[in-house]
């Protein structure tokens, strides 16, 4: 089944963050905007944005009426909707800074509560008399506005939600961490810690079932939680996992289009794609199927999506609002029925009301332009040299991004501005390869790089018009940190220049893991030890510099336990540290070399002496290479299908007769002639990777005995053409010759 809907601009504000976006209750509904008769009845807008407005619309006979509209103030952070347990949820609430506002739907303000907390608002959930409210780092609990608890989180909170199980009284509070965990609280304490595969960006309750999650992802994922506080064990299953381009989910909603009695799934994306699944919503099963039924894409990123009933009576549409501020509804009315066909050849003729409408948006579209023109000449008479009038350099937000892509072990980065963008330049003092990306619509060129200017990268991408948003990828080299520098230039008068810095740091390729196996923990380790005159908040602090992904601040720990696991090779570190002392052991030894070499560096900088002891474990190499054999495998056996496949293309195989004539393993490779081809085009770059770490690993582990090895690296590079396990192992185990040559 495939959905239709039409859509239908409503109004534009200013920027909005995640989650600024509600609809009121109809008057005569319980909150679904349905009546006891199953019709729908029209539903007003809530919006807030970071110009600090919020205001509440609705639209009668296609005309939008605002209901009220406040006074600009603290940039809005989150727009909830509450009330009082067991009644219909028509109160407004908004975080903004540390405070939160209280509205009733006419717009008197009802509440102005300034918590205690030293953060500004990022997430805010209310439930009956129940308000739950996080900065970064903190979370607070309040009931009829006292402090009823609190939780200091280590790692970065990205949404909050609460569950009560049941239907009862009993409240449940679930943070969504940076740190790729979920925490399950009860009375402000942890209950439960859920280890996740990805970051999670955004947190969303289904209405009606009170035991039940949904989490959407950095990676695209949307996962379906079901917390059972009878059973410790959490069940969780993937409903939606996007495989074309992983872009991050920004927000989730869940509302009955078909008027079937069960609940579509409704994802907005960071990259503007918009996409509706079919939910089975059995109250009594968890096992789910997701279809999808639509997919669009509006070439920003989705702030909020809410199902309802906007434009017209027992019409269900998803009101949308973009980064941007634009607010517009995908509806299932067939606009189109307006529209009557003419008598003429090729001539179309409209209805009377859509006719004056024309005339009415012709009017106002040329009182704008009258507006723009005048403000154009006044500021140009305003930046001549005998006037006192200033030029002013807008300062335009950047929405970005840099999220580790686990599937390639590369880095996407995304800069999106509210106003089209006319080009973006790159500098990095860090070796980075950046990577073509199909749904990019600008032009890239590189500049030549002078080393002893300490550029690695200097590119510039020249976007095409109306384009507001860049996606790039790009590959980093363990061992080599720096920083990437993007210079945005929006397509505006006067010329100014946004900068943003992303840190490259030497294990880059690192990602934090929560769990590992007892079969990963028993793998051979070489041991690095550290000890000197550093604090713990020193040594943290250089690890946050050295690997991602680590939390800014420790609590309470006297001795601290971090695990890491490399994303391209699968090696592992881990780190425990204190006062005056820190472990590190790995399976990877150049990941002891990196991380030696950074600290020590780091150490000095501060004077502080250091005690290094290194365990260098010759067993850890054979164990290196069987885990990146299946790359090694795959890419050699590519090289084969490919040499044959153009063998076989020469042959010039004409019908089907000729094409029988095949083994089943030659029509195969004809059958994939395509991916084969793509997937050849990107063999280089991966195999220099593989290449790469071997090469390194084979350095550095002589680097610990004090011999160079450089001149053995044409015979290395010559063992892995021709890649045999043992012969390869044998090669890195023997070390005479090696010393013959120094």
């Amino acid at each position: 089944m495939e959905l239709e809907l039409t859509q239908v601009d409503y109004t534009t504000v200013g920027l909005t963050a995640s989650n600024c976006l509600q609809l009121l209750p109809a008057s005569s509904a319980s909150g679904s905007g349905a009546d006891r008769n199953g019709s729908r009845q029209q539903q007003k807008v809530v919006v807030g944005d970071q110009d600090g407005v919020l205001q509440v619309f609705s639209m009668k006979k296609d005309e939008l009426q605002i209901h009220f509209k406040t006074l600009p103030h603290d940039k809005i952070a989150s727009v909830k909707l509450g009330g009082q347990a067991g009644s219909v949820a028509d109160k407004i609430f908004t975080a903004a800074e540390n405070k939160v506002r209280g509205f009733n739907k006419k717009g008197k303000m009802f509440l102005a509560f300034e918590t205690n907390l030293t953060e500004n608002i990022r997430s805010m959930f209310v439930s009956g008399s129940d308000l739950l409210v996080c900065g970064n780092h903190v979370y607070n609990h309040y009931k009829d506005c006292k402090e009823h608890g609190s939780y200091l989180c280590g790692d970065a909170i990205v949404d909050v939600a609460a569950l009560c199980p049941n239907n009862t009284s009993r409240l449940i509070t679930v943070l969504a961490c940076s740190g790729r965990v979920l925490r399950i609280l009860e009375h402000s304490r942890v209950r439960q810690t859920l280890e996740l595969e990805s970051v999670p960006t955004v947190l969303h309750v289904p209405k009606c079932l009170g035991d039940r999650l949904l989490c959407g992802f950095a990676d695209g994922k949307v996962v379906l939680f079901h917390i059972n506080l009878s059973i410790s064990e959490v069940k969780r299953e993937t409903l939606v996992e996007d495989t074309e381009n992983g872009s991050a989910v920004t927000c989730i909603g869940t509302y009955d289009l078909s008027g079937d009695g069960k609940d579509e799934l409704v994802v907005g994306r960071r990259d503007g794609t918009l996409q509706v699944f079919t939910m089975n919503s059995d109250e009594y099963q968890f096992e789910m199927e997701c279809t999808q039924i639509y997919r669009e894409n509006f070439n920003e990123s989705i702030s909020s999506v809410q199902g309802g009933c906007v434009g017209a009576n027992n019409y269900a549409e998803i009101v949308v609002c973009t980064y941007s501020g634009r607010v517009f509804g995908l509806t299932t009315q067939c606009i189109s029925k307006s529209l009557s066909d003419s008598n003429k050849r090729g001539s179309v003729n409209m209805a009377p009301d859509a006719s004056s409408k024309l005339h009415k948006l012709r009017a106002e579209i040329y009182e704008l332009e009258q507006a723009i023109t005048r403000e154009r000449e006044r500021y140009q008479l305003s930046t001549q040299a005998l006037s006192t009038g200033l030029s002013a350099i807008p300062m335009l937000p950047v929405n970005d991004s840099m999220i580790l892509c686990q599937e390639d072990a590369t880095y996407s980065l995304t800069i999106e501005l509210p106003t089209p963008i006319e080009h973006v330049l790159l500098q990095c003092d860090a070796p980075i390869n950046l990577i073509d990306v199909e749904k990019n619509s600008a032009v890239v060129s590189f500049s030549e790089c002078d080393k002893m200017s300490g550029n690695s990268l200097l590119a510039s991408y020249r976007c095409q018009s109306n384009t507001n948003r860049v996606d790039l990828k790009f590959r980093t080299v363990e061992g080599q940190n720096g920083t990437l520098q993007v210079y945005t230039t929006p397509n505006l008068q006067p010329k100014c220049c946004q900068l943003k810095r992303y840190s490259i740091k030497p294990l880059s390729l690192h990602m934090i893991v929560h769990n590992l196996s007892d079969e990963a923990l028993s793998r051979p380790m070489n041991v690095l030890v550290l000890k000197g005159a550093f604090s713990q908040a020193e040594m943290h602090n250089w690890l946050i510099n050295s690997i991602p992904e680590i939390p800014e601040k420790i609590y309470g720990n006297e001795r601290n336990r971090i695990m890491f696991r490399h994303v391209f090779v699968g090696t592992l570190l881990i780190c425990e540290y204190g006062k005056a002392e820190a472990d590190f052991r790995s399976d990877n030894i150049s990941t002891i070399s990196i991380l030696k070499d950074f600290i020590t560096k780091e150490a000095t900088k501060k004077r502080i002496k250091l005690e290094i002891t290194t365990n260098i474990n010759e067993q850890t190499i054979p164990g290196l290479i069987k885990l990146i054999e299946p790359k090694i495998a795959h890419y050699n056996k590519l090289t084969k299908d490919y040499q044959i496949l153009q063998a076989l293309i020469d042959l010039d195989i004409r019908n089907d007769e000729e094409f029988d004539t095949l083994s089943e393993e030659y029509r195969q490779l004809l059958e994939n002639q395509r991916d084969i081809e793509m997937e050849f085009k990107k063999q280089p770059t991966i195999l220099n990777r593989i290449y790469g770490i071997l090469t390194d690993l084979y350095i550095d582990k002589f680097k610990f005995k004090g011999v160079s090895v450089k001149t053995k690296l044409p015979q290395l590079i010559e063992l892995l053409d021709n890649y045999k396990y043992d012969e390869l192992v044998q090669f890195y185990s023997v070390l005479k010759g090696v010393e013959d040559d120094q």
